[in-house]
């Protein structure tokens, strides 16, 4: 993949000043796998669906791929909502409320999706529910969801890695002096966990200043497709939001970047959790999630060349773009 040289890059002289603003997982980073995998792996207890195949690993892969399909990109208190309503559909109580009981009580179930839950939970170097619930293990957290919160930054200290050529693009953009921070609905600190882990806080120092997040910077949580997490981030660079630049893996995240008026908006598919390239690609067009129907202009597969695209956005608008388009090293969609 080619990514402009330097000397290209201060050969390439601004009509006007851009910055981007980058969701985190699934973009810079390639958490999206090992978060939803914890994430799955949470609630799949309390999956009435999954008791059948409890003792069917490649089944319950199955169901884990699906879920990471059907929820990437969405806080986990939504994946919690369609949980519950599985529940309730069989007159089960809430899993917030089974959770609790569990901890009240000081035991697990020991049914057959338990064991088989503990099993991965082992794999992926968390504590399993035996132990977590048990009166002399280590206590559980007080609700699921900070339960979620501490497994999920247990594993990504372990497991976050930056995508394929994302340390090259940054370094490029930085020689470019385009300015960019990170715009996610995900919470600190798992987010600078997650920097950390990926080797990527030379280019976002400051948890302040250089991570924006719809969970922890508003009260209450501004989850997208909000528009709230673009807007501040776009102040933090000093532009508005026409002159910004979005990089985005979901619909949801999408959405957020078109309500809040960003100029461009790039959809990746290069991350690993991403199997169906083009569906996806078709899909962060569509603009499903937005107010006026907006997706994003295009979308790449490999993050070289992003680079690409800034400048063209820099020095010719939305025309630039689509000029630039042909020149792309990788795969590429546009709307």
């Amino acid at each position: 993949a080619r990514i402009p040289s330097r000397r290209q890059v201060r050969a390439t002289m601004p009509d006007h000043a851009v910055g981007v603003l980058f969701d985190f997982d699934g973009t810079l980073a390639d958490t999206e796998t090992p978060a939803m995998d914890v994430a799955f792996w949470e609630l799949a207890p309390y999956i009435p669906s999954l008791e059948p195949v409890a003792g069917d690993r490649a089944a319950l892969d199955e169901a884990r791929d699906k879920f990471v399909v059907d929820n990437a990109g969405k806080a986990f208190e939504f994946m919690c909502d369609g949980v519950d309503a599985e529940r309730a559909a069989t007159g089960l109580p809430p899993v917030a409320k089974v959770y609790e009981a569990s901890r009240a009580a000081g035991a697990a179930a020991s049914t057959p999706l338990a064991l088989a839950v503990d099993m991965r939970r082992t794999e992926l170097g968390l504590v399993p529910l035996a132990r977590l619930f048990s009166q002399d293990g280590q206590a559980a957290e007080p609700t699921l969801l900070a339960q979620q919160k501490s497994d999920t930054n247990t594993r990504l200290a372990i497991a976050a890695r930056a995508t394929p050529h994302t340390v090259d693009m940054l370094q490029t953009l930085t020689a470019a002096s385009v300015p960019f921070v990170i715009a996610t609905t995900s919470g600190k600190p798992r987010v600078p966990i997650c920097v950390d882990a990926a080797g990527l806080r030379s280019y976002f120092p400051s948890d302040e200043l250089n991570i924006h997040s719809g969970e922890s910077d508003f009260e209450p949580p501004r989850f997208k497709p909000a528009p709230d997490v673009y807007l501040r981030a776009a102040s933090y660079v000093k532009l508005p939001p026409a002159q910004c630049i979005a990089v985005e893996d979901s619909a949801s995240g999408v959405g957020s970047a078109a309500n809040a008026k960003v100029g461009l908006i790039v959809g990746y598919v290069g991350a690993s959790h991403i199997r169906d390239k083009e569906g996806h690609a078709e899909m962060l067009m569509q603009g499903t999630r937005s107010e006026d129907g907006r997706g994003a202009l295009i979308i790449i597969e490999a993050m070289s060349d992003l680079v690409a695209l800034v400048l063209a956005f820099r020095a010719g608008g939305e025309a630039g773009v689509r000029e630039a388009a042909p020149g792309l090293a990788g795969r590429y969609w546009f709307k």
